[in-house]
């Protein structure tokens, strides 16, 4: 069995013309894909919950931002990802008590967002605090990340070699900060990268707000030179047509 999605891509050539954006077919065996969620977590996105102390994004009005990603798009692909058994992986950032307020990361966090990372982020690791829209489901697999990347001091590549994974389809926040770190890595590692474009986001800046540019930008270079995108309700067909 294989999910079979068209893989958007874009080409930087020729140099006097970009070709720019094309798609190619992608079959990914369900046996060695899974589905990744980067640092979605948090109260706020269903019924009744209180409102994220400090939404992902960070900016003012961001909560409305993840909230529609959250609801719109990466609820359904979760779905879809579980009702064809594919694994489902949740890679989050977490205090790992390293003192990593004495590194050059505990400086840049308090430099450039005013916050230490105790404050930033989950200080006990177990405890993650899960809207019910997106909570793990008993035999799903938690990731614990101390910096960007997924892969940096994890446990994560261990995971996926178990699980024999040779394809990421990944959702999550922030596309410019953790997802970009997490996929690099991914694409070092030799994974196949399938971002589903929709369901991400970046941090925005006050001039790029309005156009959400960084998300844009950020899209675009995975499309370029680290693997490809997808919406996510081509990747719900897929997962309906496999099923």
């Amino acid at each position: 069995m294989e999910l079979i999605i068209p893989g958007r891509y874009y080409r930087m050539y020729p140099p006097e013309s970009y070709l720019g954006h094309a798609e190619e077919t992608l079959h990914l065996a369900l046996e060695r894909t899974a589905f990744m969620l980067i640092d979605v977590y948090g109260l706020g996105y269903s019924p009744g919950e209180p409102e994220p102390e400090r939404p992902a994004l960070f900016y003012q009005g961001s909560t409305e931002v993840e909230r529609r990603v959250m609801v719109d798009h990466i609820k359904p692909a979760l779905e879809a990802a579980r009702r064809i058994k594919l694994p489902v992986i949740y890679v989050n950032n977490s205090n790992q008590r390293v003192a990593t307020q004495r590194s050059e990361f505990g400086s840049l966090l308090v430099r450039t967002h005013g916050l230490s990372v105790e404050e930033r982020w989950e200080t006990d690791p177990v405890e993650f605090r899960f809207s019910k829209l997106v909570e793990p489901l008993p035999g799903e697999y938690l990731v614990h990340k101390q910096m960007y990347s997924g892969f940096f001091e994890t446990c994560l590549e261990t995971l996926l070699r178990n699980l024999q994974i040779k394809n990421l389809v990944v959702v999550g926040f922030a596309a410019n900060a953790c997802v970009l770190g997490t996929l690099v890595d991914a694409f070092y590692r030799n994974y196949r990268i399938l971002l589903l474009r929709d369901g991400t986001a970046a941090m925005e800046y006050h001039d790029t707000l309005e156009e959400q540019l960084i998300t844009r930008y950020i899209i675009r270079h995975v499309e370029a030179f680290l693997g490809y995108t997808a919406t996510c309700a081509e990747f719900v067909r897929s997962c309906e047509s496999a099923a």
